[in-house]
C-alpha cells in the first residue's frame, strides 16, 4: 500500500529559519504564505525573482553595482526556493533561472565570485571562488550543498567565512544543481571535492595547507567522506549531516521523492537501495585525520544514533561534537548563533592555526 502525503509541499518541507538565514527576507516569506490562492508557490517566487532582477538592472544603470549584486543574489535565491519542492518541469525551469541570475550576480558581489570551468571525468563542473580582502595567501573553505540545496544557497555562510579571512569555493556535485543533468547522486562525491582542492592549490591567493570543507545536510555526509578520503583537507564541518541512510523509514514522503528524483529511478524502493549504498560512510570514518566539527540537532529527523556512530568511528582526538537540545535539522531554528560558531571554529583552525582540543557540547543529553 502506497501512502501519499496530503500536506502541501511548502508546508511539509518549508523551514522559515533556513530561508531567512540564507538571505530571503521576512517580508517575502510572509508574502509567500499570504499569497492569493490563484498564485502558485512557484509562480510567486519566480515573479519575485524577476522583480529583483529588474531593480538590479536599474541599480546598474545608476552605477550602484554593489546593490545590484545583492539584488541579483536575492533573485537567484527566489528562483532556488521556487523550484526546490518540485520534480517536474518547474524544477528544470527554476534551476536554469537560478544559474542565470547567479552568473549575473557573481562579478558584482563583494568580494566577487570568479567562475572556474572544471571538467571531471568528462562532466562540466563550474566552481565559484571568492577571495577575501587583504593580503594573501588565504585559507579556504569548500562548501558542499545537500539534497536540494545548491552552491548558490551558501552565500550568507560564505560571507561569514570571508569576513574571517578565508576564501570560499562552491560547486554542484552529482545529483545537484548544474551537474544533475550529467550525473545522478552517486557514491563518489569526494572525487569532486578533491578536484576543487586541485584547483585551489593552483591559485596563488590560497594557502595549500589550510583548505577545509563544510557540508550542510546531505553535504555533511559528503564532507565527512571527503575528509576521510582527501588527506589535503585541514578541517571538516558536518552541519546537520549523517553517516548513513539506515533511517530511510523516518524520512518524510517528500524527502523520499527527492531521493528518487536525484537517483533518476522509477520507484522509491530503487531509490532506497541506490542512496543507501551511495551514502554509506561508516567504512571510512576512521580515516579522518583533520579537526572535525559535527553539529546535530536533537529534533533533526536524522536520529541521534548518528551521534553514537560518530563517537564510535571518528578518531576522538579530532572530534568537536556539538549537540543542540532544541535544534531542528541543521539547527536552522536557532538563529545565526550556530553559524557564527562554525565560522569561528574554522577561523581558529585554518586562520589562527590553533590546536583545537577535542570537545563534546550537549552530549550526553543528561550529562
Amino acid at each position: 500500500m502506497t501512502v501519499t502525503s496530503q500536506v502541501k509541499p511548502e508546508d511539509e518541507m518549508l523551514n522559515w529559519g533556513r530561508l531567512i538565514l540564507d538571505g530571503v527576507s521576512y517580508s517575502d516569506m510572509v508574502g509567500a504564505r499570504d499569497r492569493p490562492k490563484e498564485i502558485t508557490w512557484f509562480d510567486y517566487w519566480m515573479s519575485l525573482a524577476n522583480e529583483y532582477e529588474q531593480e538590479a538592472e536599474r541599480k546598474v544603470a545608476l552605477g550602484h553595482d554593489l546593490s545590484a549584486g545583492e539584488l541579483l543574489m536575492s533573485a537567484a535565491l527566489c528562483a532556488q526556493y521556487a523550484q526546490f519542492l518540485w520534480f517536474d518541469e518547474r524544477r528544470r525551469k527554476g534551476q536554469a533561472r537560478k544559474v542565470e541570475l547567479y552568473q549575473k550576480a557573481a562579478p558584482l558581489l563583494s568580494p566577487p565570485a570568479e567562475r572556474h570551468e572544471l571538467v571531471v571525468d568528462g562532466i562540466p563542473m563550474p566552481v565559484y571562488v571568492r577571495i577575501p580582502e587583504g593580503p594573501g595567501p588565504h585559507p579556504a573553505v569548500i562548501m558542499l550543498g545537500g539534497l536540494e540545496s545548491t552552491k548558490e544557497e551558501s552565500f550568507q555562510m560564505e560571507n561569514l567565512v570571508l569576513d574571517r579571512g578565508m576564501a570560499t569555493a562552491t560547486f554542484d556535485g552529482p545529483g545537484q544543481g548544474e551537474m544533475f543533468e550529467y550525473k545522478r547522486i552517486a557514491g563518489d562525491y569526494e572525487k569532486y571535492t578533491s578536484a576543487v582542492v586541485d584547483l585551489l592549490t593552483k591559485l596563488e591567493a590560497i594557502r595549500n595547507d589550510a583548505i577545509g570543507v563544510l557540508g550542510r545536510s546531505l553535504g555533511g555526509n559528503y564532507a565527512l567522506k571527503s575528509a576521510a578520503c582527501e588527506p589535503r583537507l585541514a578541517a571538516c564541518i558536518s552541519w546537520g549531516g549523517f553517516s548513513d541512510l539506515d533511517y530511510w523509514d523516518l524520512e518524510t514522503p517528500l524527502t523520499k521523492e527527492s531521493w528518487k528524483y536525484v537517483s533518476k529511478v522509477d520507484t522509491l524502493e530503487e531509490a532506497r537501495l541506490h542512496v543507501h549504498a551511495a551514502l554509506e560512510t561508516r567504512d571510512v570514518l576512521s580515516q579522518i585525520a583533520c579537526p572535525t566539527y559535527i553539529l546535530h540537532g536533537v529534533h533533526d529527523e536524522v536520529p541521534l544514533s548518528f551521534v553514537d556512530t560518530v563517537l564510535e568511528l571518528v578518531p576522538a582526538e579530532h572530534l568537536n561534537l556539538v549537540v543542540e537540545k532544541d535544534g531542528d535539522h541543521c539547527c536552522h531554528n536557532l538563529g545565526i548563533r550556530p553559524r557564527l560558531e562554525m565560522a569561528d571554529w574554522l577561523y581558529d583552525v585554518l586562520v589562527a592555526g590553533k590546536k583545537v582540543a577535542p570537545t563534546m557540547k550537549g552530549w550526553p543529553l543528561n550529562g
